[in-house]
């Protein structure tokens, strides 16, 4: 397996006897080289795409570089998820706090620290800080060619933000699922982020967006598994006001004994109707 490497650019760099001064002439300084390398920033995509060719390296070497393996970003959200269902809080604080005071702010770890955060608003069902957003905001427009991370990332933080503001973005995902040459995206990860926006967009009464997307849940190459398809019927009966529905769920969610989900519907529920 390819070692992990977490300053690349600085190890390229130096292979090629590139000095940082002569790396910077062509992005824009030697202190942002500096920051690159340091991990104290993420370099917009075309810096990226401009590094990567002077080093020779491909942007999948650099974005592994940041990031590690997807999989491991896969144990990250899953874990999240986990405290999620549980509503364990204190839990996610815990882990904020402990990624905020890291000795190395660096990418990775302010890419998870959102993530965080994210599940944290999501248990209370609040939009983001206007800071919190813009970074968000900051981060996403950057972004060509979605990484898998990246829509994670996306996935796990829609709760946090208007959905009108985050539409382009989902299409800027969908059509790049939608290419025959992509590899990045694959079924269940966009049916499930399709799932997430539909709970956001109901939550925030977002009539015209819920319409929107379940009209994307119709498409020919979105398959949804059973958990999808329970997840769909309860929210359809919330966006409709359909009480059969909602039962049916809550029935199914009985006949599997998973208590788990029942908890998730009735903190939806109770938030909808309340608002």
């Amino acid at each position: 397996m390819k070692k992990f490497k977490s300053n690349i650019i600085k190890e390229k760099r130096k292979l090629r006897s590139i000095s940082q001064a002569q790396l910077g002439d062509i992005v824009g300084s030697q202190a942002m080289i500096s920051r690159i390398e340091n991990g104290q920033i993420l370099p917009n995509a075309q810096t990226i795409f401009i590094l990567c060719n002077k080093l020779e390296i491909t942007v999948e070497e650099y974005f592994y570089s940041v990031f590690g393996p997807a999989q491991n970003t896969t144990i990250f959200r899953n874990k999240l998820n986990e405290l999620y269902l549980q509503g364990n809080i204190a839990e996610l604080h815990k882990i904020f706090s402990q990624y905020k005071h890291h000795q190395s702010l660096d990418i990775k770890t302010k890419h998870r620290m959102l993530m965080v955060k994210s599940t944290i608003y999501h248990l209370s069902f609040k939009l983001a800080d206007e800071t919190d957003q813009n970074i968000l905001f900051s981060y996403f427009d950057q972004i060509i060619n979605w990484q898998l991370y990246d829509i994670y990332l996306f996935q796990a933080t829609i709760n946090m933000l208007p959905v009108k503001k985050t539409k382009l973005y989902f299409l800027d995902i969908l059509s790049q699922y939608n290419s025959e040459s992509n590899v990045m995206c694959y079924p269940d990860t966009i049916a499930c982020l399709i799932i997430k926006f539909l709970e956001t967009s109901i939550v925030q009464s977002e009539r015209d967006m819920t319409i929107f997307l379940l009209n994307k849940l119709e498409m020919k190459k979105i398959s949804l598994n059973t958990n999808q398809q329970l997840w769909k019927l309860f929210l359809t009966g919330i966006y409709n006001n359909n009480e059969k529905k909602i039962e049916e769920a809550y029935n199914i969610t009985e006949y599997l004994n998973d208590t788990d989900t029942t908890q998730l519907f009735d903190r939806i529920l109770s938030y909808y109707t309340k608002n």
